[in-house]
């Protein structure tokens, strides 16, 4: 009820004009504030601006909490949470924002899971014209802000980090905008800005180690839609859904003209992203001196051209350099190790004739440049369909080449291989100058068991140096969680290479990214024979006791954290719960409510496998002839008609944009489905999501109705079941795009 009032009747914001400190120290709840004015300097420091009580979940959030407007405003220590977006600065000019706070405001809940990854949290920053990205929320927002400088600024377990748009001259600096379940900082039309010495790590979505690494368009940095020579420099952007994401625009891919051009990513880590490192296409720019590491593409830049990748360290990804369609590439002074493919260059046989790209601009594959490279125990280079290829003063350890036989103009020269082949992958046809091939040694430089030390010489772009600015931090180091992969080891974040290991510590749950900041219980490895689990537990340093343990045995009632506790479920009993206390450091939950330390923290594991035997059966429906969203009819004959496939199972639990079963479109159909079940009685929850329409009885009473058009949407109840056989009976049709069906029963976790 405290929301919907919130929302609906929320009074006019508190206007600020004058410097000085505006407002008492404290928490300060269901109040907004409007900042305008010129020359203003203003001191929050110990004032927490509450826009929701802390209970309210992230998903539910709503409102902006400060608004700025004005020239030369200067705001210090501002705290704002529980808002949709934290703070709004709009045609302030000389803005500087030191030492704030923007964490825990909104963010969705996540419809994938560790098994099943579901299309619906995919992000489109398309078109932020018209403030289009606000529907993510913030945890700041600047627009049309030139001239600013935003200093210590922290915005963590929210989506989005900072985003700004038209805003250009601007320093963001010594800044922390790490575990956002979207971007760290997204850049729309900006221009000549310094990002640099900042934490933008596990800024991550659509990853389940092992399972899918999607990405889902999050990303640490997002420079998005004609945004011209700004620089990013010193920065950790580590676990990324991609580290730098970079796309010129849709005014390039229309006319050919513009694009992000000219920006200089200099001496960042880009490292263990679960897709790509570094992403940038469409554009002209220079990537100096950066760590790429344990993503599945170091570098994806197809489509850009005059592009300069220089003196990078790329180490232990599926492909470390994937570029189609380039030309006037130069890649030189990197060092590639462990790489499954080095570099893959290539060009389609044909372009698609109604995108207006290719016609304005040159998308052939040629002129490539790639010398004074170090390539170490990494897969091959391969070239499709380009020409003009030049590879120089280059040593390949362990590799070797693939060119396709429509590859012209090859010049090979200085260069030492080391490859079982004898000829190298070379063709005959190239042009080769000084080249020595000899089989692998047993040993070689630069390996220590599986990881790979520094190469014995740093290379250093002396052309295009960018020096830090004076009191920037190292952010390369002291990071959360670390001691859960490495528990002995002080070496610095940026020099450590286990791949493997570092994308695990991902942990996605329905809120986001796992922060390591409370305690976890997190499924790991299952006995096959004895069917008992292995639950890991992560957080901070500290102890566990057990409470209580339904459905299974637990094989210790005592433990510390970080840890693990064996559990052997009771295959008679489909619900089991183990519930757990943690004492130790200060906690600070998904919701942002924190918890000092030494006093007791509950957390759990549930596994809720209730059967429901379902049978659903799928009809097609002519668009031309009846809509069964407002045509009752249309549904039953629909589904009166010949079925067009069948289905059985325990699990109703279909999404994608592909055919629910095989023979079924992909568009334009109905389902009928009925389920029984059978439980103790007992409160439960009915949880359903959808896209398009649905309608759900529970023992013939209507419990859920959703006949409408409509993006995927969750629908829940809580109801009170007896003892024994209940069903399910369920209505769904489909439009078109995205498709969702997914009808769950489970116990209730909140009594209503």
């Amino acid at each position: 009820m405290f929301l919907v009032a919130l929302a609906q009747f929320a009074p006019p914001p508190i206007v600020i004009t004058k410097s000085g400190r505006p407002i008492k120290a404290g928490i300060h709840l269901g109040k907004t504030y409007e900042i305008t004015g010129n020359n203003l300097t203003l001191d929050f420091t110990g004032t927490v601006i509450q826009g929701s009580l802390p209970t309210i979940d992230p998903d539910k959030r709503l409102g902006t909490g400060v608004t700025i407007r004005g020239e030369n405003i200067t705001i210090k220590g501002l705290k704002v949470q529980g808002f949709k977006i934290g703070a709004l600065a709009t045609q302030s000019p000389g803005l500087k924002l030191i030492d704030c706070d923007f964490s825990n405001n909104y963010k969705p809940r996540l419809l994938s899971t560790r098994e099943k990854e579901d299309l619906s949290d995919w992000l489109s920053f398309h078109q932020n014209e018209k403030r289009e990205w606000t529907r993510y929320g913030a945890g700041l927002y600047l627009e049309d802000v030139t001239n600013f400088e935003i200093k210590n600024l922290t915005v963590t377990n929210g989506m989005n980090g900072l985003l700004m748009t038209r805003c250009d001259k601007g320093l963001v600096w010594n800044s922390t905008l790490c575990f956002n379940s979207g971007l760290g900082i997204g850049m729309y039309r900006s221009n000549q800005n310094r990002i640099m010495h900042n934490n933008l790590d596990w800024n991550v979505r659509g990853y389940s180690h092992g399972v899918y690494n999607r990405g889902q368009d999050s990303a640490g940095i997002l420079v998005f839609e004609q945004c011209n020579k700004n620089i990013f420099a010193y920065n950790s952007v580590t676990r990324g859904g991609d580290g730098f994401f970079l796309w010129a625009g849709q005014t390039t891919m229309d006319t050919g003209k513009g694009g992000c051009n000219d920006n200089l990513i200099y001496a960042n880590d880009f490292s263990f992203a679960p897709t790509n490192g570094i992403e940038a296409t469409f554009s002209r720019n220079r990537f100096s001196n950066n760590r790429v590491n344990g993503c599945w593409h170091g570098f994806w830049t197809g489509y850009s051209y005059d592009t300069e990748i220089v003196g990078n360290e790329i180490n232990d990804n599926e492909e470390g350099i994937a570029h189609e369609h380039g030309n006037g590439v130069r890649v030189q002074q990197n060092w590639f190790g462990s790489n499954k493919t080095a570099i893959r260059i290539w060009a389609n046989e044909k372009q698609d004739p109604n995108w207006g790209y290719p016609k304005f601009r040159n998308t052939k594959s040629e002129n490539w440049l790639i010398s004074g490279n170090h390539f170490a125990y990494t897969g091959p280079l391969s070239f499709a369909r380009t020409s003009n290829v030049t590879v120089a003063d280059s040593h390949l350890g362990h590799s070797g080449f693939k060119f396709d036989p429509n590859c012209a103009n090859i010049t090979l020269k200085k260069l030492s291989l080391w490859s079982d082949d004898p000829t190298g992958g070379i063709p005959p046809s190239a042009v080769k100058t000084d080249i020595t091939i000899d089989p692998v040694p047993l040993k070689s430089g630069y390996v220590s068991g599986n990881s790979w030390t520094a190469p014995p010489t740093t290379w250093k772009d002396e052309a295009r140096e960018i020096k830090a600015i004076r009191g920037g931090k190292n952010p390369f180091q002291n990071w959360p969680g670390r001691e859960h992969v490495y528990p002995e080891s002080n070496t610095p974040q940026v020099m450590i290479f286990s791949a493997a290991n570092e994308k695990s510590t991902i942990k996605m749950t329905e809120w986001g990214p796992y922060t390591y900041q409370h305690p976890l219980l997190w499924e790991g490895r299952t006995d096959p024979k004895t069917k008992a689990k292995k639950l890991s537990i992560f957080g901070p340093k500290g102890k566990w006791k057990l409470k209580t343990a339904s459905g299974l045995k637990a094989s210790a009632t005592q433990g510390t954290v970080p840890g693990s506790i064996i559990i052997q479920p009771d295959p008679n009993n489909p619900n089991q719960r183990l519930e757990l206390i943690y004492t130790g450091k200060t906690t600070t939950d998904h919701r942002g409510i924190v918890t000092p330390a030494g006093k007791p923290v509950p957390f759990s594991w549930e596994s809720t496998n209730i059967p429901i035997n379902w049978q659903a059966t799928f009809f097609a429906w002519d668009p031309t002839k009846s809509d069964p969203r407002t045509q009752r009819e249309a549904y039953d004959l629909a589904a009166q008609s010949t079925a067009l496939a069948t289905w059985k199972g325990t699990e109703l639990n279909f999404a994608g944009y592909g055919k629910f079963v095989p023979n079924l479109p992909a568009t334009h159909f109905v389902t009928s489905a009925s389920g029984t079940f059978s439980v103790p009685e007992g409160i439960y929850q009915i949880d359903c999501t959808t896209d398009d329409g649905i309608r759900v009885w529970l023992d013939e009473k209507l419990i859920v109705d959703a006949w409408k058009y409509q993006g995927p949407t969750p629908y829940n109840q809580l109801l009170r079941l007896s003892k024994g056989n209940h069903t399910l009976r369920v209505e769904h049709f489909q439009i078109d795009g995205y498709a969702t069906l997914k009808v769950k029963v489970s116990p209730a976790k909140i009594a209503p």
